[in-house]
């Protein structure tokens, strides 16, 4: 049976961070008609799963390279993006670079995307005062003022992307790329950078995390806010999905091919959204519920497998949409 949670979701917000902060940023650009369910389901965050396969801890969901995927991000959406990723301490002259982009960004309307302003998350910096040496800025804890000393001084890194310029990108080119994107992490062949050893993504995210669960050795703060996360994405990739369907409404044979392929992976991708669903319910956040007493704990091992499973077929399903729209691009390039 398949699960809907689209009658009680809020489709406006959502807990993977680097999606809401790209979201907001592009609501000042041409594209503002994005969207979080657009957002979420072209960057391929409704999509990701990434697991610490010793305690599913609370670093997951965000420990990945973060101007690499970004970029990549904002180029499936249709712009063109500037990156300033630095270890601290930062040397002056790259600081002030730096400090000149977001400035620039700002000064175009369009908020700089940033990485630990406040606290471990993605944020907005949509404001400066140069007299007063301080960012405005907002992530999911607050709302306020950085200074630019402090900015300098992030937890051992300093990290902005911006928008830079905007490109006409046909639906057939965002869903291809999409699709590209969400594949390569599915099947473990993400480009992962330090991560690499320390995390497992796509998949093979769910064996990891059945196996934290198997020796009760799951962290309940980390393994509540990976279960928040991980679901609300599922809900939102089960919920893409279905918009697509009712989107791609034309009769040639690529909107016909699109609107049944994304019909069947939505099938598979309610039901991975209702094992997860539950699963939250399970382990709510901020409070972590007892994922190593084990009834709890088999019980999410089977809630696991459940949406592990579903979701191998829907990639699956995936895969064959991103080959034949590859085969389709191919043959409109040779043409």
């Amino acid at each position: 049976m398949t699960t809907n949670p689209s009658s009680v979701k809020d489709w406006s917000r959502t807990f993977t961070t680097a999606a809401g902060a790209i979201y907001g940023a592009v609501q000042y650009t041409d594209k503002r008609h994005l969207s979080l369910v657009d957002v979420m389901g072209f960057t391929g965050h409704a999509f990701r799963i990434n697991i610490d396969p010793k305690e599913v801890n609370i670093a997951g969901p965000t420990s990945f390279p973060g101007g690499y995927i970004l970029r990549r991000n904002l180029c499936n959406l249709g712009f063109i993006s500037c990156l300033a990723d630095a270890m601290t301490p930062i040397p002056p002259d790259k600081l002030e670079r730096t400090i000149e982009l977001v400035q620039q960004s700002i000064d175009r309307g369009v908020p700089a995307i940033a990485w630990d302003l406040f606290i471990p998350e993605f944020g907005l910096i949509y404001g400066y005062d140069d007299d007063k040496q301080v960012f405005y800025a907002k992530d999911v804890s607050k709302d306020g003022e950085l200074s630019y000393a402090k900015f300098a001084d992030g937890k051992g890194i300093v990290f902005v992307t911006t928008i830079s310029e905007s490109l006409p990108h046909s639906k057939y080119e965002m869903l291809r790329m999409a699709l590209d994107m969400i594949v390569d992490h599915a099947r473990g062949r993400e480009w992962t950078h330090v991560f690499k050893d320390r995390y497992v993504h796509g998949l093979a995210g769910y064996d990891a995390w059945i196996g934290v669960m198997e020796r009760r050795a799951a962290d309940e703060y980390g393994n509540a806010y990976n279960t928040e996360v991980v679901s609300d994405a599922r809900e939102f990739a089960a919920q893409f999905l279905r918009e697509l369907v009712v989107r791609w409404n034309g009769d040639n044979v690529v909107e016909r091919t699109v609107r049944k392929l994304a019909a069947e992976a939505a099938e598979h991708y309610g039901v991975v959204a209702g094992a997860l669903v539950e699963l939250r319910g399970m382990f709510p956040f901020p409070q972590g519920g007892s994922p190593k007493e084990p009834a709890v704990a088999d019980r999410a091992v089977e809630l696991l497998r459940r949406a592990r499973d579903a979701e191998t077929a829907g990639v699956a399903v995936l895969e064959r949409l991103l080959g034949f729209m590859k085969a389709y691009w191919s043959e409109v390039w040779v043409n």
